[in-house]
This record gives C-alpha cells, structure tokens and sequence, in this order.
C-alpha cells in the first residue's frame, strides 16, 4: 500500500510541472498581465504591471505603492516562446518565461540564465520560498 501511495504522490507532483511547462507563451503572458508583480529583493518597493504591450513600474514604501507608475515604460512583445522588452535606446531583452507556485511566481530567463523573479502581489507565494 505505502508504494502505491509514494507512486501516486510522485505522479501528482509531476503533472503540476507539466502543466507549467505546456503553457503557451501567449497563456504567460495573460497571467503576467493579469496581476501586480513585486521584484524580487525589492518586494516592498518595487512592483510592476503589464498592460497591452506595456510594462509600467510602481514605487512604494512597505508595500504601499503610489496608484501612478513612474514616467515612462517598456514596450513587449511575444516572438516565438520568448517575451521581448524593449528598454528604449537599443537595450532589447528576449526572456524565456517560467512559471511556479501555481502561477504565483514567475522568472525571467535570459540567454538561458535567471535574470529577475517576479512574486504576485497578494498571493501565497511566500509558502513556496
């Protein structure tokens, strides 16, 4: 009985990483647009958005952010499986997105390597740390 428990358990665990992993990068970035995202090592002052092609950043103190974004944003695109910002004058970054902790964390890989990691504001994520 306690190996047909232990199957179960691994079988479970794995068809929540396959979920994550089937998602098209166009269903990414609907979740990305759906929420308000705290940078991680700035959680309590730096949160972002992103809304039709735009990616907006807040500042805040202790979690309180202003309602306003700071002047200017980065413009995105999809290309592909990738994520494309454009961070004005040239510096264009192409992330693959990987999502964890049922959609409440989410990371930026450039070049193959984690670049930033995004937590959505007023989730759970802090269970999965």
């Amino acid at each position: 009985m306690a190996v047909f428990s232990a199957v179960t358990l691994t079988s479970c665990s794995s068809a929540n990483e396959d979920v994550s992993l089937e998602l098209s990068i166009q269903e990414k970035v609907t979740i990305l647009e759906n929420g308000k995202w705290l940078l991680k090592g700035f959680e309590i002052s730096v949160m972002h958005t992103f809304k039709n092609g735009e990616q907006f950043t807040f500042y805040g103190t202790d979690n309180v952010f202003s309602d306003t974004p700071i002047p200017g944003t980065q413009e995105y695109t999809i290309s592909g499986d990738l994520l494309v910002v454009d961070y004005n004058f040239g510096n264009i970054a192409n992330y693959e997105l990987k999502l964890s902790c049922n959609n409440n964390i989410i990371d930026f890989y450039k070049d193959g390597e984690l670049n930033r990691t995004l937590y959505k504001k007023d989730s759970n994520y802090k269970e999965c740390l």
